[in-house]
């Protein structure tokens, strides 16, 4: 039985995996990636889980802060979009109803940054 590696999404048998990588979750490919790339991954991924839970706290939401600041523009305008979203809808029950009847500039904004996946998969 292999490992996931959290970067590529994938099941990788133990040769794939250096004994780094097998603590942080990263395969052999993944570890050679650029460190801005595997970040920007890492973060993006992060801003997606922040939609995946029933209730975006304030302590996500300090996190958010904390990515809005990124030096990465993808990431910082998406981290400024999930803050815009928590605080005015945070909890996850209806959020895409509430934001499609009352807030459309967020939703279209959803759209262009491709963050609308993410509330759809979740």
């Amino acid at each position: 039985m292999g490992y996931y590696c959290r970067i590529c999404r994938c099941s990788r048998p133990n040769e794939r995996f250096s004994a780094n990588g097998r603590r942080i979750h990263v395969c052999k490919i993944c570890i050679k990636l650029p460190k801005e790339e595997r970040r920007h991954i890492e973060e993006s991924e992060e801003i997606c889980g922040f939609f995946k839970q029933s209730n975006i706290s304030e302590k996500n939401r300090k996190r958010l802060a904390v990515l809005a600041a990124s030096s990465d523009a993808v990431i910082a305008r998406a981290a400024k979009l999930a803050i815009e979203i928590a605080t005015a809808h945070p909890s996850k029950r209806r959020r895409m109803k509430f934001l499609a009847a009352q807030r459309r500039d967020l939703l279209a904004e959803l759209e262009e940054t491709g963050l609308i996946v993410c509330l759809y998969n979740y």
